[in-house]
């Protein structure tokens, strides 16, 4: 299960007891031009470290995101290279609080250009709807992650432009052509259709395997068997 905050401790609890591991991500302001403000960055790697210390050696700990999906204009803005080495102090920062555990970056293809060898594994979310496509790119990602192992962060299909039908066909194979290119797991997007950023509700999308109620989509059943298999 992939969170995109800090879960509390309970949440993890209650994951060892259904035999779940947890993503942990970390947020923090990565839309606006965090660099230029001394007191945000001191802030964010401060945010960083307390919600590494709220999880730090839990059993159902899989791994901690340091950020995701850094916007293209924000990371030309500040430049590659400042980029970088802000994501590497905020994985010093993670290591400091919990040397044992995982830490990683998601990063996505717009800005694939980044060069972070520092992470103990290599995260993408990637969203593409074709399937040859999607072999293709993995082949391309699994270059790009050398030896360390490569996770799909997020993949999906919106129901609400494609279709139910068309979502449980393409999750099918976008997780079995995950596991066929060598992938160590991969995160579906999402677990409900309910779900907000910035604080606002997000009711123009529909990526959940159910619905806003919990009803089940067509698309649970077949990730469940394709995930079993």
């Amino acid at each position: 299960v992939r969170t995109y905050t800090p879960p509390p401790r309970w949440l993890l609890d209650i994951a060892q007891d259904h035999g779940l591991r947890v993503m942990a991500g970390l947020a923090w302001e990565q839309h606006v031009t965090f660099l230029d403000n001394q007191s945000l960055v001191t802030t964010i790697e401060g945010r960083i470290r307390e919600g590494v210390r709220s999880c730090a050696g839990h059993p159902a700990l899989l791994c901690y995101s340091i950020g995701n999906e850094i916007p293209p204009s924000i990371v030309r803005w500040h430049g590659r290279r400042r980029i970088e080495h802000f994501l590497e102090r905020l994985y010093r920062v993670a290591k400091a609080e919990d040397p044992e555990g995982l830490v990683t970056y998601v990063n996505y293809p717009t800005t694939e250009y980044l060069q972070l060898p520092f992470l103990d594994l290599y995260c993408f979310n990637v969203y593409l709807e074709e399937r040859e496509k999607l072999e293709a790119y993995l082949a391309r990602l699994q270059n790009l992650a050398g030896d360390r192992p490569l996770l799909m962060a997020e993949i999906g299909l919106d129901s609400r432009r494609n279709g139910e039908e068309a979502q449980a066909s393409s999750l099918v194979w976008q997780i079995r052509t995950a596991f066929a290119a060598g992938c160590a797991g991969a995160f579906v997007f999402a677990w409900t259709d309910e779900w907000y950023r910035g604080g606002h509700d997000i009711e123009d999308w529909d990526f959940g395997l159910t619905t806003r109620d919990r009803t089940p989509k067509p698309v649970l059943g077949v990730v469940s068997r394709a995930f079993t298999e």
